[in-house]
């Protein structure tokens, strides 16, 4: 059988991530981690060795010469519609991170794109992978909190996020970009419903005067077609010495109950002389195993929600129809829903009025 030969553009922080969920799935289905698209000289260098597959600085010249049937793409937020668009036109079904773009004019543009060609778009909204949220997710569909009346997300990092590691490129995002739009898809998701109007309101303060142009929090009060009222806090400010790298969670409050999950603190912790302080683990989300033959396996929420773009790929080449999959996966429509959420948010800062969706 014909192998499904994918590429994964962008090998960073996260796209490392894509390569391990990709390469594992080799000896269980017809998945081929075929090739790699790197703009970084010494990543390149060390990925070549470790995968023993090309790397190319170039996307166009991999998608060019690697018979590919997809590519994965986890580059920079603000790179992502034009690489994304590329892919679409040369007949390649498509695994975005999440945003699908930092517009929502290019989120449509790549959503009408991929249905047009009758491809497989799919967006990294990894939380609804998240098992907690999944059981959520059930009880909602039967019915046991009633009609959702408000609620609360918030999800805010660490300042090393903007200050240290993505401090090229943050002032092209924002926190509501880069991680809004985390729990506006998962609260649309688990209530079934969509965003109609946002008011937000944001600061810049701190990182401003460590020389960076965007935003330390951004407060957003958004309301559904459900009638649910939603308030979201982003920032990505806390001190260096908070007890992990992203502080999460969220409440919803229905006529029948009460949910709340708070996904930073799932009570394991450690402490010890020689770290930082005290640490809140949450290993559901990426870790490894060993296996029987002692190889190292990736596991977790956060590498299942790349394989499931692999699984729908599987499913495809086995004759299933993309049509058969609506509703099973976050799809374009979902990011291009969230990128207009994610939009709206910042016209309401600059206006300071409510924005219809």
């Amino acid at each position: 059988m014909k192998s499904i030969r994918i590429g994964v553009i962008g090998a960073g922080r996260f796209g490392v991530n894509h390569l391990h969920a990709f390469r594992q799935m080799e000896s269980i289905s017809a998945i081929k981690l075929a090739a790699i698209s790197e703009i970084d000289p010494l990543k390149r260098k060390n990925l070549e060795m470790e995968f023993n597959i090309p790397v190319y600085e170039d996307y166009n010249e991999m998608i060019r010469k690697e018979d590919l049937i997809a590519v994965s793409l986890a580059t920079q937020d603000h790179l992502h519609r034009e690489i994304a668009v590329n892919a679409l036109k040369n007949g390649l079904h498509l695994f975005v991170e999440k945003p699908l773009d930092v517009t929502s004019e290019g989120a449509l543009e790549i959503m009408n794109l991929a249905e047009k060609n009758n491809l497989l778009l799919q967006v990294d909204f990894h939380k609804r992978y998240d098992p907690y949220h999944i059981e959520i997710k059930e009880l909602i569909e039967q019915n046991k909190f009633g009609s959702f009346l408000y609620g609360y997300c918030h999800m805010e990092d660490k300042i090393i996020v903007p200050r240290d590691w993505f401090k090229d490129w943050v002032s092209h995002s924002s926190p509501v970009w880069f991680l809004g739009c985390h729990f506006i898809d998962l609260l649309s998701w688990l209530m079934g419903s969509r965003a109609v109007s946002v008011y937000a309101k944001g600061q810049k303060i701190k990182l401003k005067e460590l020389g960076i142009d965007t935003f330390d929090a951004i407060q957003s009060m958004v309301t559904f077609e459900n009638d649910a009222v939603i308030s979201f806090d982003n920032s990505w400010i806390l001190p260096e010495q908070f007890s992990s790298i992203v502080n999460q969670g969220f409440r919803l409050i229905g006529t029948e109950g009460i949910v709340e999950a708070d996904s930073e603190n799932r009570g394991a912790l450690s402490c010890f002389t020689s770290g930082n302080g005290v640490r809140n683990h949450n290993s559901g989300f990426i870790y490894t195993i060993k296996e029987a033959s002692g190889r190292e396996k990736y596991v977790g929420y956060g590498i299942k929600s790349i394989q499931h773009f692999a699984e729908n790929l599987c499913y495809m080449h086995n004759g299933g129809s993309l049509e058969s999959l609506d509703g099973t996966y976050p799809s374009g429509l979902d990011g291009y829903e969230v990128a207009k959420v994610n939009e709206a948010i910042h016209h309401s800062i600059d206006s300071g009025k409510v924005v219809a969706l």
